[in-house]
């Protein structure tokens, strides 16, 4: 449910944006909806917008004049209001109100990181760490219950610093009963300064390709997390969240580059509750997190040059110059139903896979 509610928080700030824009402009708009049609209660009506609540609780939308008006009917406009209208505006500042919804995903998604590092302290690397990445079925590892995710901080008093270190002692001990310290890490890359102790026999003889303990490691920095003084602390907080907005627009770009890739990764609403009720349980601090890379996520997935989404409305006006308006504007709505029942497509196919396949 607090997954449900956050993403519909980070869909109104981003019409919220367009919101700010279109108002800027001196674009009118006609409705700013909670939650998606059909309409369940009109809130109030300031000026020339009317507030609502609908009945699909899920974002919202925003309902500006002119944005779907026939170009036919363009000249026929009062002229009291035809200034008013969105198709009225020059295309600089229709591109930027269309750009403001995602622009505010970034800055809410900053802002998020500002107050995550506020409060954990500035992220540093103080080393590496060598963490299970995988557990092959019925091999000793699974067993024992060793999980995907814990650190191996020891194997009895040797202390364990690189993978090639861990898979060498282990192969030295095979057949022998040995003693693995792990211990947990969060989503924010702290070790848990607890160690459960796990007793396990490598095997003399494993299966091709899967060693003797039937686990696969890597090597991953350790993160210590460095405190300043509480008026740095925002500063601090920002110059982070923006760095971490760049790491993940780079990562997102990077596996949508790679179709192969992207089907194998791409996740659905199922798959973003369940890993935002996992963050939830961490505390408040993961879930600002997790909210923060979901908003940086919608922020660059709205920019994508598709039908239907923000991106493929900027590329429509920039076609303006080339082949005329009023013919893209025709034109766009016939490509815009034919994106939308791509992105619907999308998103059904992506659910099934969380359902069945995850």
């Amino acid at each position: 449910m607090l997954t449900i509610v956050v993403l519909s928080l980070l869909v109104l700030f981003h019409e919220f944006g367009h919101f700010l824009i279109a108002k800027l402009f001196g674009i009118h708009v006609l409705e700013f909806g909670i939650g998606l049609p059909p309409k369940g209660l009109k809130l109030f009506k300031h000026k020339e917008t009317e507030y609502t609540l609908n009945w699909l609780p899920i974002g919202g939308f925003v309902r500006l004049a002119g944005e779907e008006t026939d170009p036919t009917l363009w000249e026929r406009i009062n002229p009291l209001t035809h200034n008013h209208m969105f198709f009225a505006k020059p295309a600089w500042q229709r591109s930027l109100v269309i750009v403001a919804g995602v622009g505010m995903n970034f800055l809410v998604g900053i802002l998020m990181f500002s107050v995550v590092y506020a409060k954990l302290g500035v992220p540093k690397m103080s080393g590496e760490q060598v963490m299970v990445s995988a557990v092959t079925k019925n091999s000793p590892a699974e067993l024992a219950n060793i999980e995907v995710g814990e650190v191996v901080v020891r194997v009895g008093e040797t202390e364990i610093k690189t993978s090639d270190q861990f898979v060498n002692l282990v192969k030295d001990k095979k057949g022998q009963m040995i003693s693995l310290y792990l211990a947990k890490v969060d989503s924010n890359g702290r070790k848990s300064d607890s160690l459960r102790v796990v007793e396990v026999i490598p095997r003399e003889n494993p299966p091709e390709g899967e060693g003797a303990l039937g686990v696969g490691v890597s090597t991953v920095p350790i993160i210590a997390y460095i405190q300043k003084v509480w008026y740095q602390a925002p500063f601090y907080g920002a110059i982070e969240g923006t760095k971490e907005a760049l790491v993940w627009s780079r990562e997102f770009l990077r596996i949508f580059s790679h179709p192969v890739e992207l089907m194998k990764n791409i996740s659905g609403p199922v798959a973003v509750v369940k890993v935002g009720q996992q963050a939830a349980m961490e505390g408040w601090v993961t879930m600002l997190r997790f909210a923060g890379i979901i908003s940086l996520n919608l922020a660059i997935f709205n920019l994508l040059p598709i039908p239907a989404l923000d991106g493929g409305r900027l590329l429509m006006i920039g076609l303006e110059k080339i082949v005329g308006r009023k013919r893209v504007v025709k034109a766009e709505r016939y490509v815009n139903a034919v994106g939308m029942f791509l992105l619907i497509a999308l998103l059904i196919g992506v659910t099934i896979k969380d359902l069945f396949y995850a």
